[in-house]
């Protein structure tokens, strides 16, 4: 079982002194948000092969992508967020360039993922914390306890 956090209007903050987000653009910027999360999450999800095309898509389709810019100009870590239906959306896929760490890129880009759905409708923006720390990071800009998730497996019927 997971646990997810649900974020509303009333209890987003965006903490000061927060780094600022862009939403990407080119592809340059779409590929580059794409190594930054393969850098971010390791070896511990698979990157997906046209990674850049699905956040793409994910914008262009009602949802939204946000990136922290470092100062050399690289890409310091983002996430995205789906388009809202039935009132909700998931944010996901938030990551950090490990040399950016601490310095309040993934509370910047959850707190504008989550602002931007809202301003287009949602009326709640959801996400699963996969440790103690995002959770915190999660909670610092607003995320609030709403329950947990059950995924099952059904195995294949046999032929």
């Amino acid at each position: 079982m997971h646990e997810y956090l649900v974020c509303t209007p009333a209890t987003l903050t965006r903490p000061a002194g927060l780094p600022p987000t862009q939403s990407p653009c080119t592809d340059a910027e779409f590929a580059e948000i794409d190594a930054a999360l393969t850098e971010a999450f390791g070896a511990e999800f698979p990157a997906p092969a046209d990674g850049a095309s699905l956040l793409r898509r994910t914008q262009e389709r009602g949802g939204a992508v946000r990136f922290v810019r470092a100062e050399d100009g690289a890409c310091a870590g983002a996430a995205s967020c789906s388009a809202p239906a039935e009132g909700t959306a998931e944010l996901a896929g938030v990551g950090t360039r490990p040399a950016y760490r601490g310095r309040g890129v993934a509370a910047a880009v959850t707190s504008a993922l989550a602002g931007v759905l809202f301003e287009r409708g949602a009326e709640s923006v959801w996400l699963e914390a996969t440790g103690d720390g995002s959770r915190r990071v999660y909670e610092r800009v607003g995320f609030r306890p709403g329950g947990t998730r059950l995924y099952l497996r059904l195995a294949a019927p046999l032929s």
